[in-house]
Formats: C-alpha cells, sequence, structure tokens
C-alpha cells in the first residue's frame, strides 16, 4: 500500500513537473519575440501575467506559446548571443521534458507490478 502511494505521489510530481517546464518554455520564448523585436526582454513568468486585454498581446503570447515545438530542432544561427542563450535554455527544457517522458514511460511499465489486474 505504501508503495502504491508513493508511485501515485511520483507519477504526479513528474506530471506536475512537465507542466511547469512547459510555463517556463513559453516563457523564455516570449523573451525570445521581445528581443527580437527590439524590446525589454522581461522575465520568464511574465506569460503567466498579462490581462488579455489587447489583441497584440494576445497574439505575442499566442506565438510564444508555439515558437519552438518540440520534434524540431532548433538551430543556434542567431547573430546576437543572448538570442542563442535563450535557444539553448529552451534546448535544456526540450531534454528534460524528454526524460521525464522516457521516465513516465518506465513508471507505466512498472506500474502492473504494484497494480495488478485481478481477472
Amino acid at each position: 500500500m505504501l508503495f502504491q502511494i508513493i508511485f501515485v505521489f511520483l507519477v504526479l510530481a513528474l506530471l506536475l513537473l512537465i507542466l511547469l517546464l512547459f510555463t517556463i518554455k513559453a516563457g523564455f520564448q516570449l523573451q525570445y519575440l521581445r528581443l527580437k523585436s527590439k524590446k525589454k526582454e522581461g522575465k520568464v513568468w511574465d506569460i503567466l501575467k498579462f490581462s488579455g486585454a489587447t489583441a497584440p498581446d494576445k497574439k505575442l503570447r499566442y506565438q510564444a506559446f508555439m515558437l519552438f515545438p518540440m520534434l524540431y530542432p532548433i538551430v543556434l544561427d542567431e547573430k546576437r548571443e543572448e538570442l542563442n542563450n535563450i535557444k539553448r535554455r529552451i534546448k535544456r527544457i526540450h531534454i528534460g521534458i524528454y526524460v521525464i517522458l522516457i521516465a513516465l514511460i518506465i513508471l507505466a511499465i512498472y506500474s502492473e507490478k504494484l497494480f495488478p489486474t485481478t481477472a
């Protein structure tokens, strides 16, 4: 029973960690778009702090969320080094998400041992 509780807690913690990493990734992508358009960089958590009152603000956040898909490579070809640094951080976040997904797959395989089916 104790292992089942630990297992469920671990799975939920990993899922919340993926959600947190996606939020941080979107924040870095918003910083990237701001720097690319020569605006003030802002903070990573600015992706969560918006009213959505203006259409350009909504459009910018949507673009930031959809900027770098996970299955495509991120090429470090920017002239400005700060833009390349943001891309490097996003690549590391992608790697972290992949590792967490692999851990979830491994936990799913071993879940049969903790939660046996009675047929």
